[in-house]
């Protein structure tokens, strides 16, 4: 194996995979990279078992080979490294890297032993703009769980037919569902969930994706294509809830507010509700009157007032604070609404700009 290329296209395809490199591993081989010549150019892979990701470089390849090396002393010499190109030669296990400035030997382990990355059958392509995806998973991706405990709610559930696909999330306190319209039709309906890890991992691989993403979801496995990097993940086994019934089909109050200054109110309460479990009050009264209310027995109280548009009918409702700014920080949308029914049911947010976004938020009890 004898390879050069720049240092900073090197330096870019180490950062794309070394997220997957396995950290709690017995398995020395899972803490390295695989660095294999492929198609005239270089292919860097690595894997924790759970995903893989491999991506391509523009490489001057002079001779064809292959060979593991610890990830984290590849990453940290390459980043360090300041000169525009580098090359490495593989003998007899060790690999000589030089570049102007700069020489060193690093030992790796033998490609034969690296795991073998899961092979998707592409029966089904789901292509969608990377614009569309990168913002769906960012407006839906706060509201999975973190708790493992019920698998299915720590992952990211994508259904669709045809010219629709809905990604969706809840951790059974709120729920996010983004519709994205597809320019080209499924050609069989699709449903299935990835976890969380795996969608956040896309989230930062995109911005180096082409205009469109493609997925192929398989019966255990999912890939995903972003440009010159795919990446394979595991499902998640079990049914996703049917999350349909607790969106809100009607509604007795709805408040229309600029998303700033509502952003502004339930951060001031939050700093007041710590110690009740972010527990903030909304209290609203037609035509115009919204206020967000906090009390601490220890450290105090806050009242915002926030000027809004109020129609229907006078309410009361807690809900926790933090859920609320989770989804006011990707929303990005000049106005939203929220719309309610009593203090007992889920409310819906939504934002001015996006109709196939909505944020669904159980109450919390409020004490008399």
């Amino acid at each position: 194996m004898k390879v050069s290329c720049t240092q900073e296209n090197l330096a870019k395809g180490l950062g794309i995979v070394s997220r997957s490199v396995g950290t709690r591993t017995t398995l020395p081989v899972l803490n390295n990279i695989l660095l294999k010549t492929e198609k005239g150019g270089l292919k860097l892979s690595a894997t924790d078992l759970e995903i893989g990701i491999s991506t391509w470089i523009g490489a001057k390849v002079d001779m064809d080979g292959a060979v593991t090396i610890p990830a984290k002393l590849l990453l940290d010499y390459i980043t360090t490294n300041n000169d525009k190109k580098i090359s490495f030669e593989l003998k007899n296990l060790n690999i000589h890297f030089e570049s102007e400035h700069y020489k060193a030997n690093i030992k790796g382990i033998e490609a034969s032993e690296f795991p073998l990355i899961p092979t998707v059958k592409r029966k089904t392509e789901i292509e969608i703009p990377t614009k569309d995806l990168e913002k769906a998973i960012s407006k839906v991706i706060i509201a999975s769980a973190l708790d493992e405990s019920r698998p299915v709610l720590a992952g990211i559930y994508i259904t669709g037919d045809q010219g629709k696909l809905k990604i969706v999330a809840t951790d059974s306190y709120r729920l996010a569902e983004q519709t994205i319209n597809l320019t080209k039709k499924i050609s069989s309906a699709v449903s299935f969930v990835v976890p969380q890890r795996t969608m956040a991992e896309v989230l930062r691989i995109l911005p180096q994706a082409n205009d469109t993403v493609t997925i192929y979801p398989g019966e255990n496995q999912v890939e995903f294509i972003l440009g010159e990097t795919a990446l394979v993940s595991r499902l998640i086994e079990g049914t996703f809830p049917d999350y349909e019934q607790i969106i809100p089909k009607k509604s007795k109050t709805q408040i229309k507010v600029s998303a700033v200054e509502f952003n502004n109110a339930i951060k001031m309460a939050s700093l007041f509700a710590r110690e009740s479990a972010n527990n903030i009050k909304l209290n609203t009264s037609p035509p115009s009157k919204i206020s967000v209310l906090a009390t601490s027995p220890h450290l105090g109280d806050n009242i915002s007032e926030v000027s809004g548009k109020v129609t229907g009918e006078s309410l009361e409702i807690a809900f926790n604070a933090k859920f609320i700014l989770d989804v006011l920080q990707v929303i990005n949308d000049p106005e939203i609404t929220l719309e309610m029914s009593d203090n007992l049911a889920p409310g819906m947010l939504r934002g001015s700009n996006d109709p196939n976004y909505l944020y669904v938020i159980m109450p919390l009890r409020i004490d008399e």
